[in-house]
């Protein structure tokens, strides 16, 4: 044999044990080496997650006492973005967004003005999302199941504006004062001009009823 031919041998020997040892896209060994994790997807860590919103105390894996870097670790920097949430009335505030642009989307907002370091509230707003609180409202529940849900009428705000069909008060029933509501309307003929505005107005209003109002988002705060 030749130096040339035994070259040629020992060139073919070496790809076929690197084609059986495999390799990645940047010609490092694929070893599932624990120190160099694969990336979990959106929407394979959203199969694990756990979807339950307790007021005061939790919502999914997300703890009371958690801070912002505890959700990056939680939820992994692919699905978790820090931005400015919108607050009403033209005033934002920094905060994150967990499963961005998915409609398991949530807005978490801190305490104070700079540091994520004391959750003060969470915001859940997609239609069909999974969320959900351990009393059973979810984005998609009717005015019909809340008053049923808090065993008594609630009041809520006027429609068509800054703060439209939020919460005002359960009047003492069943459900947590660390749980609120935005109410939308399904048909808006009954909603001009009855329903409007910064006023007050309770859930057995026939207008409400007839505007087939429902939740639009939820907010659960620490």
């Amino acid at each position: 044999m030749n130096y040339i031919n035994f070259l040629s041998i020992l060139f073919f020997t070496f790809i076929i044990s690197s084609c059986e040892l495999g390799t990645n896209s940047t010609g490092k060994l694929d070893t599932g080496d624990s120190n160099n994790p694969t990336l979990i997807s959106s929407a394979e860590i959203e199969k694990l997650d756990n979807w339950i919103c307790v007021p005061g105390n939790q919502v999914g894996r997300i703890k009371a006492d958690f801070n912002g870097a505890d959700i990056y670790k939680t939820f992994g920097e692919e699905n978790v973005l820090t931005t400015e949430i919108g607050l009403g009335e033209g005033e934002t505030k920094r905060g994150l967004l967990v499963f961005p642009k998915t409609k398991n989307e949530i807005q978490v907002l801190f305490q104070g003005k700079v540091e994520m370091a004391k959750l003060e509230s969470i915001r859940i707003k997609g239609i069909g999302s999974k969320w959900k609180t351990d009393s059973g409202i979810k984005v998609g529940t009717t005015i019909e199941e809340l008053v049923a849900i808090n065993g008594k009428d609630f009041k809520f705000y006027g429609l068509e504006w800054d703060y439209s069909g939020r919460l005002v008060s359960w009047n003492g029933g069943k459900l947590d004062k660390k749980v609120s509501i935005f109410l939308e309307a399904t048909n808006v003929e009954p909603v001009f001009p009855d329903l409007i505005g910064d006023k007050e107005f309770w859930s057995s209003n026939p207008k409400a009823i007839e505007a087939g109002l429902f939740v639009n988002s939820i907010l659960i705060f620490f």
